[in-house]
């Protein structure tokens, strides 16, 4: 009797923890984790708030369901991480996910991804870093510009007193160039040429156009040069870092003459 009542007392219990999970759910949580990027780093007024959303974006013609969200308050810098937690007993693999972004301060918007960054399903990473931009049509410049100049013809010798100057043009109005920023540089020994850009108070925009107009110069004379429009063209989504340099090619003026 004894056996059978402890049976009966052990399959009670099984009986009652399946019925208490069926009705929980699997109970386990989901994480996704991933970092806030902009760019390059860059430093967050204080009292910036960072809002990071996972996102059933799966109906085009309806709007997006939230399943979880990171808030991080008081954020002093991107690149910033955030962990968002959610249920996956509401996650579909027939559904798509995404992560979206937002740096504010106050009721100003910052920064804002840009950009669709899936996760957990149709082939997506369950973990993903969200890249941003800049809500500001302009990005104050705040290191050096890096410019790197090439040219074809490396075997020509420069002389001695030869000069690179180099002059970066904001040209979106074609009637009225604007001159952003310029340098020079001397002695120098040969291809390619690095040289960094003055930087104080340079305003980069992604949606204007620029040129980069390079040329040598020895004794008056121009010895290599960016001789046509096209050439000179530069794409210049934010402000050049040490990963993102300004770089363009010369050439020789007396077999490239200018247009």
């Amino acid at each position: 009797m004894t056996l059978l009542v402890s049976h009966a007392l052990v399959v009670a219990v099984f009986a009652v923890v399946a019925a208490v999970s069926a009705a929980c759910g699997s109970g386990s949580t989901g994480v996704i984790t991933g970092e806030v990027r902009f760019a390059r780093e860059v430093d967050l007024p204080e009292g910036a708030v960072v809002t990071v959303r996972l996102l059933d974006t799966s109906l085009a013609d309806a709007s997006s369901v939230e399943l979880g969200r990171d808030v991080i308050a008081n954020a002093e810098r991107l690149p910033v991480r955030f962990r968002i937690e959610y249920d996956p007993d509401q996650v579909s693999d027939r559904n798509e996910y995404s992560l979206s972004a937002r740096v504010e301060l106050g009721d100003d918007l910052l920064y804002i991804n840009d950009t669709v960054h899936t996760v957990l399903t149709r082939g997506a990473p369950r973990n993903s870093d969200v890249v941003v931009i800049s809500t500001n049509p302009f990005d104050t410049c705040v290191e050096p510009l890096p410019v790197v100049i090439h040219s074809g013809f490396p075997d020509r010798e420069l002389p001695a007193e030869a000069v690179l100057r180099v002059r970066l043009i904001d040209v979106t109005d074609p009637e009225e160039r604007l001159l952003v920023t310029e340098a020079s540089k001397g002695d120098l020994d040969g291809f390619p040429i690095e040289l960094e850009l003055p930087h104080e108070g340079v305003e980069i925009s992604r949606h204007h156009r620029y040129e980069l107009e390079a040329e040598i110069v020895a004794g008056g004379e121009i010895l290599h040069h960016i001789p046509r429009e096209e050439w000179r063209r530069i794409w210049l989504p934010h402000c050049p870092a040490g990963d993102l340099q300004i770089v363009n090619d010369v050439f020789p003026a007396d077999e490239f003459p200018a247009e």
